[in-house]
């Protein structure tokens, strides 16, 4: 039987070690909308496919045709856990202060 799109949803889900509340919280949904999906009970708009591959570290082309697996090593999904955790501002926030730390080291030099 080949997989469904619910299936390859709850597979990455159940991969990056989150529930379906987180899920559900990520992409500004009810739980219980989540579980319709993983059940195939109801259409997804295109919109939200494209934001569930982006959370769950997937490609659209994985959801719908089972193109390319949630095939993350489980330090790659451990890294995509602790970047959810991080907001935008955060993400900004270290980049800079990477920047900051190599323009330094590199005038140490």
């Amino acid at each position: 039987m080949e997989k469904t799109i619910g299936m390859r949803i709850r597979e990455c889900r159940v991969k990056m070690g989150i529930t379906q509340e987180e899920l559900a919280e990520q992409i500004c949904c009810k739980k219980s909308l989540i579980s319709q999906y993983e059940n195939d009970r109801v259409d997804i708009k295109g919109s939200v496919i494209v934001e569930l591959a982006e959370y769950l570290g997937t490609t659209t082309g994985y959801l719908l045709n089972n193109e390319i697996g949630c095939d993350l090593d489980e330090n790659e999904m451990e890294m995509l856990k602790l970047m959810k955790l991080l907001n935008y501002s955060d993400m900004v926030y270290y980049k800079e202060s990477r920047n900051f730390v190599s323009t330094k080291e590199n005038n140490n030099n």
